[in-house]
C-alpha cells in the first residue's frame, strides 16, 4: 500500500512536470514567431503564447498539488489545496482571457477573428 503510494505521487508530480515543460516549449516557441521571424499575426500568436504559459504553470501547480495531497492522506493540506486552487484558476484563465478580449473587441467596433485570436477593426 505504502509503496503504490509513493509511486503514484511521484507519477502524478513527474506527469505535471513533463505537461510543464511541454506547454511551456509551446509558448517560448509562440513567443518567438510572435517577434521574431516576420508574421501576419503578431498579436495572435503572442496572446497564444499567453494562454500557454498560463496552462503550463497550471499544469506544474497541479502535479505539486496532488504530490503534496497524496502525501498527507488521509488529512487534507492547505498547501496542496493552494496548489489545486492556482491550478484550477491557471487552467481557466485563458478561455476567461479569450472572453474578455472577445468582448472588448466586439464592444469597441471590431470583429474577432477567433482563428486568428485577435481583433480586426474595418
Amino acid at each position: 500500500m505504502v509503496i503504490s503510494k509513493i509511486i503514484l505521487r511521484w507519477g502524478l508530480l513527474l506527469t505535471g512536470v513533463v505537461f510543464c515543460l511541454i506547454y511551456l516549449n509551446s509558448a517560448f516557441y509562440r513567443a518567438w514567431v510572435a517577434g521574431g521571424p516576420p508574421t501576419d499575426n503578431p498579436e495572435g500568436w503572442l496572446f497564444s503564447a499567453g494562454n500557454y504559459l498560463s496552462w503550463a504553470f497550471a499544469f506544474l501547480s497541479s502535479g505539486i498539488g496532488a504530490f503534496v495531497l497524496i502525501s498527507k492522506l488521509p488529512s487534507v493540506s492547505r498547501v496542496a489545496l493552494v496548489f489545486i486552487a492556482l491550478s484550477i484558476i491557471l487552467g481557466i484563465f485563458p478561455s476567461a482571457r479569450e472572453f474578455v478580449a472577445t468582448d472588448a473587441c466586439l464592444d469597441s467596433g471590431g470583429k474577432w477573428l477567433s482563428s486568428e485570436l485577435r481583433c480586426a477593426h474595418e
